[in-house]
């Protein structure tokens, strides 16, 4: 399963930083020295969106519609597509969840790679986009296509798709959980006859497998790891940069 470093390297036909560099006038190494400043970041804003059901959903419905990044993902870095804006803006969202998220990040990734603050800015949804586009094409990969599919169809009246919403209303404990039918009669006393032969007691039920959303959203979840060591003193200026949002 691919993670955002592994990402951003096959990004592009694996000339994304090559691309970056001719795109803003910059050498290679220091294209790649944004990106790596960003992806702890990308890290740390998609796995806090996946905290709450608001932040999968809006996560979810962004992804459903990250077809022309998928596709800007695997173009020959030629120039940045008109359609790039709108879909950059719905991968800030998916990833910051605010604009003053979003500037800060930007502002903490420049000192970090050593860049122009104006220039980070520029770069940010561009490289945020590349990001959005691997992710699409990751998850189809993996046989999460139609997971997708459902919240493009639920996403776009701003619905939920009633498979996909009880499993995100069971994980953040907004649904009851159905009750077990009571054993009686017939039921109750094979009960007590197989109780006699375990000790007094009926044998446990093998767990209920788990359900295959709640399993493609697991998967999901692993692919938003950076993939590469991270400065502790980055992740310090990134969690405080959360943690500055979130208690606004």
């Amino acid at each position: 399963m691919l993670n955002l470093f592994e990402i951003m390297q096959q990004a592009q036909g694996g000339n994304a930083y090559n691309n970056l560099a001719n795109q803003f006038g910059i050498g290679p190494d220091q294209a790649q020295k944004a990106v790596e400043a960003l992806l702890p970041a990308f890290s740390m804003g998609l796995q806090q969106q996946t905290q709450s059901m608001e932040g999968w959903q809006n996560l979810l419905g962004s992804l459903g519609q990250a077809q022309g990044a998928a596709e800007f993902f695997d173009s020959d870095g030629d120039g940045i597509p008109d359609h790039l804006d709108n879909d950059s803006q719905n991968a800030l969202g998916a990833m910051f969840g605010t604009p003053e998220t979003t500037q800060a990040v930007a502002a903490q990734a420049a000192q970090f790679a050593g860049l122009p603050a104006s220039m980070m800015q520029q770069m940010l949804p561009v490289i945020a986009s590349m990001v959005m586009g691997g992710l699409f094409k990751g998850a189809m990969n993996n046989g999460l296509g139609g997971l997708l599919g459902q919240m493009m169809q639920g996403g776009a009246a701003g619905g939920m798709p009633g498979g996909l919403g009880s499993v995100l209303g069971g994980m953040f404990g907004q649904q009851m959980a159905p009750q077990q039918p009571q054993m009686g009669g017939m039921g109750g006393m094979l009960g007590n006859i197989l109780g006699s032969f375990f000790g007094g007691r009926a044998p446990e039920a093998p767990p209920p497998p788990q359900d295959p959303m709640a399993a493609g959203l697991d998967m999901l979840k692993g692919m938003f790891q950076t993939g590469q060591e991270v400065q502790n003193t980055q992740v310090d200026a990134l969690q405080q940069i959360f943690r500055q949002i979130t208690q606004r």
